[in-house]
């Protein structure tokens, strides 16, 4: 018995390696797959799942920044809010900005001077609020209208760090904060829905409506740090078929809340599918070597995810300048070509913008040499691993 406690106690070896590495595996992938998703879903391909993309950047978003901050709290002692915001900046802002600045360019190139609604749409992009402009206005239709995602992680990131410095010697008690989030967010999108009849877009857009879906991110990193539920992360990685299980069950709520609808999505698919990308974001960490999961890892996904930022924000653009150059094709003409522009723009984005400035985060960033023997975290909320250095991933 105490033989099987000691095991239980221990994270599956696999899972454990990958999630010490400088640069987690499969997670590159999951953007590559996740701003496909997206790209898929605004071209109207048949049967791509709406929203499936935007939730998968979400909670990978949460994972891996509240991992950051784990890692950091856990190496020094501390964590330092400054260099987040330092690290948050220079990885978003400065393409973001050239992107809206040739958006707008591009508008008034190709179509007319944007009106005066269509400059406060911008506006709103400009200063991350767009999420509740589109929640708020009836219709918006241009090449920035999709970073309302942007704006929610945005939002986030502006409160997240200080709740986590509040609580990052104390993971005990930040997990039931998690939880309690969690649970009364959804509460709160169940109340706007059936009790206050509030509209779609509200629930679909806001912030206060989708928090939990990176809260759910959050909490995983910091459950995984603490080691709990060892036995359940260890029993889903060990067999590669049972990451079917998660896949198959996401499949089937998609499925399910085309037929049912919103009252579906909002009360039971927006908990229930960030949990089940949760569950297989860890599977395809621990099985990223395997036949089944290998293809995330293959250089093109890897690079995908690379320039995915790129993608993401680029590829309403050329799906416009797609139709601009050659007319109005097939879907099957467009989609590969909107791809094949989007990347290029990803590609030109991570390179000329994007690395430039990341490189910067030395000179920006504020060092402590008196945290480097800094205390470690209490006993009692440490994980089987040791201290792993920030992933590149993020």
């Amino acid at each position: 018995m105490a033989d099987k406690l000691a095991r239980a106690a221990v994270l599956n070896a696999r899972l454990s390696t990958s999630l010490s590495q400088k640069k987690i595996p499969s997670l590159d992938g999951l953007r590559a797959v996740a701003v496909l998703l997206v790209i898929f879903h605004h071209l109207h391909v048949p049967f791509a799942p709406e929203g499936r993309g935007v939730l998968t950047f979400f909670v990978l978003s949460g994972f891996l920044i509240t991992w950051m901050l784990l890692n950091e709290s856990e190496r020094t002692g501390d964590v330092s809010i400054r260099n987040f915001y330092v690290r948050r900046i220079l990885r978003i802002f400065p393409a973001f900005y050239v992107f809206l600045i040739l958006s707008i360019a591009a508008r008034w190139i190709t179509l007319a001077w944007p009106n005066r609604s269509l400059l406060f749409d911008y506006l709103s992009a400009f200063f991350y609020t767009i999420n509740y402009r589109l929640a708020l206005t009836p219709n918006i239709a241009h090449t920035a209208q999709h970073t309302w995602a942007l704006s929610v992680e945005e939002q986030f990131y502006l409160l997240w760090p200080c709740v986590f410095v509040v609580f990052h010697k104390k993971l005990r008690r930040l997990t039931y904060v998690l939880i309690a989030a969690i649970v009364l967010i959804n509460i709160h999108r169940l109340v706007l829905f059936f009790g206050l009849h509030v509209r779609e877009k509200w629930l679909t857009y806001s912030f206060d409506t989708r928090a939990d879906h990176i809260l759910i991110g959050c909490l995983l990193a910091v459950l995984l740090k603490r080691g709990v539920g060892t036995w359940f992360w260890n029993w889903i990685t060990a067999r590669t078929w049972f990451s079917l299980v998660p896949l198959l069950l996401a499949i089937a709520s998609i499925a399910i809340s085309f037929h049912r609808g919103l009252a579906y999505t909002f009360s039971v698919g927006f908990l229930l599918d960030p949990l089940l990308t949760a569950v297989l974001l860890v599977q395809v960490i621990a099985l990223g070597h395997s036949r089944l999961w290998g293809w995330l890892n293959w250089k093109v996904t890897v690079y995908l995810g690379k320039i995915s930022y790129g993608m993401f924000l680029y590829h309403m653009l050329a799906n416009r300048l797609v139709i601009v150059l050659f007319g109005t094709h097939s879907l099957w003409f467009r989609l590969p070509a909107v791809v094949a522009m989007s990347a290029l723009f990803g590609t030109c984005s991570y390179y000329l913008i994007e690395n430039r400035f990341l490189r910067l985060k030395t000179k920006f960033e504020r060092r402590d040499p008196r945290k480097a023997t800094a205390a470690p975290l209490r006993p009692d909320s440490l994980w089987p691993l040791q201290a792993a250095p920030s992933p590149e991933n993020s």
